[in-house]
């Protein structure tokens, strides 16, 4: 009995150890909830975001909110403000806020570290059919959608299109699905995107209609990756809409998940461990998750929050010094 009773004591005092080092490990945690900027309601972000909310509650106790926001350029402004926990960036929106060029026109949004790479987003875009408009060559005097202000598309489409040549009649800002409204009611000639592949709103608008996919042919790509190197060539691959029997060149940039540099190091190390263990329940919620690996977080263009670089080297993913946030 009396050995019985020892090993149930080492036993509590063990369990009650761990609790207490639990709990100074989370003393600065954010328990009360966390904030993931996304994008309108019905995006590809704004869906994905669903996943790593799913990692924090489930996984981490932390109960996490997803937010309908403007997109990347938006979601930059407010991490770095502090008015979101965590935002979805585009690669190029978010060293322009960095370094305050581009859409940012001088002011530095600084505050914003990258945590971990999400996806490859493909710039694209549709139109149908019978409009013969079949690429973006075509769109002299033409309506077209570019997504809502503040997102990725709403910011670099239109530099793609003057890298084109060309001058569209004029430019129109609205949710996607909105968009594709107006297409279909002849009140835009083009609906473009820039989202991993699929995008949902080509499969479900072929099924009743002839469409034309449209993507960035080389020679305009060439152009534009000039003046915006964090950009790169890309394959929308033939038979990912029935719209598409061939291969479709086009634009891709890499997305990624920000954070404030004030978020405490061992959570986020923790949200990062955690984003890559749990990493099916992320491609449930979109398959375009499957990019989710560890050596693509070099792909980023800003600096890497210390927490996540720990658990990158402890991995061994070697860090350059240039991308490791102070």
């Amino acid at each position: 009995m009396k050995k019985y009773l020892t090993i149930t004591l080492a036993f509590f005092l063990t369990f009650a150890l761990a609790g207490t080092i639990l709990a100074q490990q989370k003393k600065n945690w954010p328990t009360r909830g966390v904030t993931i900027g996304a994008a309108p309601v019905g995006g590809v972000y704004y869906i994905w975001a669903g996943g790593p909310a799913k990692v924090l509650s489930e996984k981490m106790r932390i109960p996490a909110s997803v937010e309908s926001t403007g997109g990347p350029v938006h979601n930059t402004q407010l991490v770095n403000n502090h008015e979101l926990d965590f935002g979805m960036v585009t690669a190029a929106p978010a060293y322009e806020g960095m370094t305050g060029t581009g859409w940012a026109k001088g002011k530095k949004y600084a505050d914003i570290y990258a945590i971990f790479p999400m996806y490859t987003t493909y710039f694209q875009m549709y139109s149908l059919k019978k409009s013969g408009v079949a690429s973006i060559k075509d769109f002299n005097g033409k309506s077209v959608g570019t997504g809502p202000v503040g997102g990725t598309p709403a910011t670099y489409w239109p530099k793609i299109i003057e890298a084109a040549g060309v001058k569209p009649k004029r430019i129109v800002n609205a949710s996607s699905s909105d968009l594709g409204n107006q297409l279909n009611d002849g009140l835009i000639d083009a609906n473009g995107q820039s989202v991993g592949l699929p995008w949902g709103l080509i499969l479900a608008d072929e099924t009743t209609r002839q469409l034309n996919v449209i993507g960035v042919e080389n020679d305009v790509a060439d152009r534009f990756i000039k003046l915006y190197p964090f950009f790169a060539k890309g394959v929308i691959p033939k038979g990912t809409y029935k719209s598409a029997p061939k291969d479709i060149p086009t634009l891709t940039v890499w997305n990624f998940m920000v954070t404030y540099r004030a978020m405490p190091d061992d959570f986020v190390y923790e949200f990062t461990k955690q984003i890559f263990k749990n990493k099916d329940t992320l491609v449930k919620v979109h398959k375009s998750a499957m990019e989710v690996e560890p050596k693509n977080i070099l792909h980023s263009p800003i600096p890497i929050h210390p927490g996540a670089v720990k658990y990158y080297e402890e991995i061994g993913i070697k860090i350059p010094e240039k991308l490791k946030g102070k």
